[in-house]
């Protein structure tokens, strides 16, 4: 299930509030059965400027994630699966720099993450994980 997931986000085109790296991750649990951890979101930004407006009135990325997971049913892990949702250290770019950043990942392996960006589309890494929570038994 997972990889016709992936080869389906590999196939849009990456857009803030349509395929950016909290839609892949809810998209990807609504897949699985659970409910939207970002239906009150859900048209609610399409610009860097609005997806980070609205990041920050949560608290944050790690902390917005926290919340929705567990209210969706997620557990924290240290011992990510595949198919898990994590947040990762990535590289972005950001005008003419590139830094290091969280952003929402799917578990491909204990140590593989898949995660979508601007320039990149979908792409695989062994990232830094910040964070991950599971929903497997």
């Amino acid at each position: 299930m997972l990889a016709l997931y992936l080869e389906a986000v590999a196939r849009r085109r990456w857009q803030y509030g349509s395929l950016d790296c909290c839609t892949f991750m809810a998209d990807w649990l609504i897949a699985n059965g659970l409910p939207d951890p970002m239906a009150d979101r859900r048209g609610a930004y399409s610009t860097r400027r609005e997806y980070r407006s609205l990041i920050r009135s949560e608290g944050g990325i790690i902390t917005s994630c926290a919340r929705r997971f567990k209210a969706v049913g997620l557990f924290e892990t240290n011992a990510p699966q595949s198919g898990d949702v994590a947040l990762v250290l990535a590289p972005t770019r950001i005008g003419r720099r590139v830094v290091m950043a969280s952003t929402g990942s799917i578990c491909t392996s204990p140590s593989m993450r898949a995660v979508v960006a601007p320039d990149l589309a979908l792409a695989g890494a062994p990232l830094f994980t910040i964070r991950a929570w599971g929903f497997h038994g």
